[in-house]
């Protein structure tokens, strides 16, 4: 099921760098003042000492919890919800939507909003964070996973346990790679305590990286517990308050904000030492032989595709297979000299007919998939992972020491770096841009604070968008100030909301590939552990005959989806939506409100022509089945279905289908010009520096500026000599100079120049300054060495 197109032809629109002034880029619309409410939310120390305290012990404390689910589950369950868990932590503070409040918040839960929520905390003082837990959202979402996946607990269930309960533990027992049945009631028990007190263990765990991984004072963290509905705190919270008060720090003055951040991470004395030594241990085994020897020689160039695999139901923002071959190809075409490296997760895990296919169609020759695929792991660390904020700072210094650009699908693990300055093209469905989009843009947009109010009718009537929301309107206050970064851009893909201009729309096509993605992993989970064969102990011999035929009609359908030829996502996300339902209508066919489900959600291929099976096991072979004695019949069903998901040709449909998502020509041409954009942008701020001659620090607008003459430039002898990308020259260096200085002080500040930067350094606002005009490659820098700090200080005291 390889792709139509070859590798080796792209479209002519991926060899054009686009010409960008800061000026045109979009305006994000903020509803705020811009001033900031700094937080009164403090945590008083006899608070400190009892979080302290319950982290050390919690293995106590979960054990005593377990005993008293154990011999009232109920009962003690309840103790936790209306006791421990609300004299453990505070309520939630008020926010109220308030953008300008700094008492952030986020949810133990979101691991992806870790990493700019530290940057906020180290960025502005004024800033306090509340880690929130709430352990029934946690049992809530699993129900719902659990509905979504027709997923239930197939063994007896404990005595005063609801059957909710039951399903919550097997959706939790999949997620921990456990069988789908406990072996007996005390380990079922043990699991159902884990999903209450879970989510408390992970806000301490969560309070603790932020004070040891970020250096964050521990009165500045707070814990609370939220046990109402979302709409009271969680959709009140409005995370994007993080980036509101982190990057306007960043937008005045880019390689200060990449100092403290830095500061922050690394930590003082031995600790600190210990941290950047086992970073740059990372970049030592990336980097080797390729550091280059003389001090004029160019820097590596290095290309870091990541990789997002949940399969879980946050897939949606998963890592594409065939957007990511599409990067590949973007990169061999216009920057072949850049080495290209897979980051982050396997996509390839149990998945070995997709990587079959990367290879036959040479997708990963000259790509190093294996050093960086989990490259925080303990076995590629001398045994003890690389701790997020040790992750962070390996990606700072690379970005120091080499031409790096990093690419992949909107997600938390790329913002660390982002805020750091490293070159970022991000990829966003198109239906995410006006909802999720929002935030993201706020890196790279200019922003206008002011208030949003509801449009109105001529007769006065408020006015609503088809989905039923209101129309907003905004009204600007105040100047539009310059983009926070020049070093992100956004590729967006895929098709728009209905309604494009209504920003809280709910998207929909975009969790199609997420479907498949869960959809294809499950199954092949189910068939692969046996699991599959083992749901025969489900089947009942004492079924009436119409109950048999049921099943019986749920096992042809999972034969004829699993042949089902697919073209685009929605057909393909139904496949597996239809094999999921149909796997549970097999083993409960008395269930007529799971048959309704079925029918209601259009699955029947049965009446539906055109969709018949061509090429999938012989429906004789589930007749037969269902033809033995009904003592053998269960174990007959389940291998006879095993057979047909287990085939050489519906494991090659799921590969086709995992396929699907891909870039048009026109948004693989936007990859191209991205790339281009945010490495010049970082290009110039290394040559720039941090302080200007007259003794301003450099700013993004700053960036921006000198963009707007390099790029045209670079533009023309591209499109002139069939290149891509190239780096800044002579010419471009000339340009820098003339962009930022000569428009700021005339022509005699051209005759001054800025100070020479060493590899991005930053030298504070103190620093000496040059005269000289010269603008130094960054590759030539002092203390270029592994046992030396960034700036040719010691490792133990070096900052950037």
């Amino acid at each position: 099921m390889a792709n139509d197109r070859s590798s080796g032809e792209l479209p002519s629109s991926v060899f054009r760098a686009a010409e960008v002034h800061y000026e045109d880029l979009p305006v994000s619309e903020i509803a705020a003042t811009g001033q900031g409410i700094p937080s009164p939310y403090l945590a008083p120390a006899e608070k400190i000492a009892e979080w302290d305290g319950l982290e050390r012990t919690f293995g106590d404390f979960s054990r005593r919890v377990r005993e008293q689910v154990v011999s009232d589950p109920q009962g003690a369950v309840r103790q936790l919800q209306e006791q421990v868990f609300r004299e453990t932590a505070y309520e939630p503070s008020h926010v109220g939507g308030d953008l300008d409040r700094k008492n952030l918040r986020m949810y133990e839960w979101q691991r992806g909003e870790l990493y700019i929520h530290s940057a906020a905390l180290i960025l502005d003082p004024e800033t306090t964070l509340e880690v929130t837990y709430e352990p029934e959202g946690r049992l809530k979402r699993l129900l719902l996973e659990a509905e979504d996946q027709s997923i239930t607990y197939l063994g007896a269930l404990p005595d005063g346990v609801t059957q909710e309960q039951g399903n919550a533990v097997a959706v939790w027992r999949a997620q921990h790679g456990k069988g789908p049945v406990a072996e007996n009631d005390t380990e079922f028990l043990h699991d159902l305590s884990d999903i209450y007190f879970d989510s408390l263990r992970e806000a301490l765990a969560t309070r603790r990286r932020f004070i040891n991984e970020y250096s964050i004072e521990s009165h500045r963290i707070r814990l609370s517990y939220d046990d109402q509905s979302y709409d009271v705190n969680y959709r009140q919270t409005k995370f994007r308050r993080a980036h509101i008060h982190a990057l306007p720090v960043i937008r005045e003055s880019p390689l200060d904000a990449r100092e403290s951040i830095v500061a922050g991470t690394r930590g003082t004395g031995e600790f600190g030492a210990r941290r950047e030594a086992r970073a740059r241990a990372v970049v030592e085994q990336v980097m080797a032989g390729d550091r280059s020897a003389p001090a004029s020689a160019t820097l590596p160039k290095y290309a870091l595709l990541w990789v997002r695999d949940n399969r879980d139901n946050a897939a949606f923002m998963d890592t594409k297979p065939e957007i990511l071959k599409q990067a590949i190809e973007t990169l061999r075409a216009t920057d072949p000299d850049r080495k290209i490296l897979l980051i982050g997760d396997d996509l390839f895990k149990r998945r070995p007919e997709l990587f079959a296919a990367f290879q036959q169609e040479g997708v990963l020759d000259g790509v190093d998939s294996e050093s960086l695929i989990r490259f925080w792991a303990a076995d590629k660390n001398g045994g003890t992972a690389l701790t997020h904020g040790e992750q962070a700072l390996f990606l700072h210094y690379l970005n120091t020491d080499a031409d790096v650009v990093q690419v992949g699908i909107e997600s938390g693990a790329l913002e660390s770096a982002i805020c750091l300055g490293v070159p970022t093209v991000y990829f966003q469905a198109q239906e995410h841009v006006a909802d999720k989009g929002t935030r993201w843009q706020l890196y790279w947009a200019k922003w206008s604070f002011g208030e949003s109010r509801v449009a109105e009718e001529t007769d006065g009537s408020k006015k609503f968008y088809a989905s039923g929301r209101p129309v907003k309107l905004f009204d600007r206050s105040g100047e539009v100030y310059p983009p926070p970064l020049m070093t992100v851009r956004r590729v967006e893909f895929g098709p728009a909301l209905p309604e494009p201009e209504d920003v809280e729309a709910e998207p929909v096509t975009v969790y199609y590939p997420g479907n498949i993605s869960v959809g294809v992993d499950r199954i092949g989970t189910l068939v692969e552990s046996g699991e599959l064969t083992g749901m025969s102990q489900a089947f009942d011999q004492g079924w009436s005959e119409e109950a048999w035929r049921t099943s019986e009609y749920y096992a042809d359908q999972i034969n004829r989806w699993a042949a089902v030829e697919t073209t685009d996502w929605e057909l393909a996300s139904r496949r597996y939506g239809a094999i999921t339902h149909a796997l549970n209508g097999l083993i409960h066919p008395t269930d007529g409100e799971v048959r309704r489900t079925y029918e209601r959600a259009g699955y029947d291929l049965s009446v539906q022509p055109g969709r018949e099976p061509g090429g999938a096991v012989a429906p004789g072979v589930i007749s037969a089945a269902y033809g033995t004695g009904p003592e053998d019949r269960g174990r007959a069903v389940t291998e006879a279905l095993t057979d047909v998901l287990g085939d050489e040709g519906f494991k090659a449909r799921c590969v086709h289908d995992l396929r699907l998502v891909r870039l048009s020509a026109e948004e693989q041409g936007k990859l191209a010009s991205s790339i281009k954009e945010v490495t010049a942008a970082n290009d110039v701020l290394r040559r720039i520096g941090n302080i200007a001659p007259d003794g301003s620090p450099t700013t993004s607008k700053h960036v921006a500026e000198a963009l707007s003459v390099i790029l045209p430039a670079q533009r023309n002898r591209s499109q002139g000599q069939g290149q891509g990308p190239v780096g800044i020259d002579s010419e471009g260096a000339d340009a820098v100079r003339h962009a930022v200085l000569g428009r700021r002080r005339g022509p005699a500040a051209a005759e001054a120049g800025p100070r020479g930067s060493t590899g991005g350094d930053a030298a504070g606002p103190k620093a000496p300054r040059t005269a000289d005009a010269t603008l130094p490659h960054p590759s030539a820098r002092p203390g270029h060495g592994p046992g030396t700090g960034p700036s040719g200080r010691s490792g133990s005291e070096g900052r950037e």
